[in-house]
């Protein structure tokens, strides 16, 4: 299928004098979106269920809706998409929920198991790259 994309002139023209390979890389992030949302949906056709815990921050109990698609075992942690696609990852040693709006606040936050972070991005379709501090 051909498709016509328009990108500004200053764009266009810088992207033409580094000789970039326009078609692939779009086909590759079309590629890579299309993994993200069917991994989204596949998650979400299997249903949502209700998750209650006690937060400290909160000093109570919680609960909210969510498909567990992620955990840490060493660090008793598991991680929910929820119907909303945020991310919730409830540290069960340190009774505390935190949440998510996107894969990659997640990731970027340093705090957060990396077995854990490599499991979600595995259930969403999203790369994964471990960061190896040497």
């Amino acid at each position: 299928m051909n498709v016509t994309i328009y990108l500004p002139d200053e764009l266009g023209k810088w992207a033409k004098e580094q000789d970039l390979p326009l078609s692939q890389m779009l086909r590759e992030a079309v590629k890579s979106e299309k993994r993200r949302r069917d991994a989204h949906a596949s998650v979400a056709a299997d249903g949502f269920a209700r998750v209650e815990v006690y937060d400290n921050e909160r000093e109570r109990d919680v609960a909210f809706q969510g498909r567990r698609i992620g955990s840490s075992y060493e660090f008793e942690a598991d991680a929910y998409l929820t119907p909303k696609e945020a991310i919730a990852v409830y540290d069960a040693m340190g009774h505390t929920l935190y949440v998510y709006d996107t894969y990659t606040q997640l990731a970027d936050d340093k705090e957060v198991p990396q077995d854990l972070v490599a499991e979600v991005a595995e259930a969403l379709g999203e790369r994964y790259v471990e960061e190896l501090d040497i």
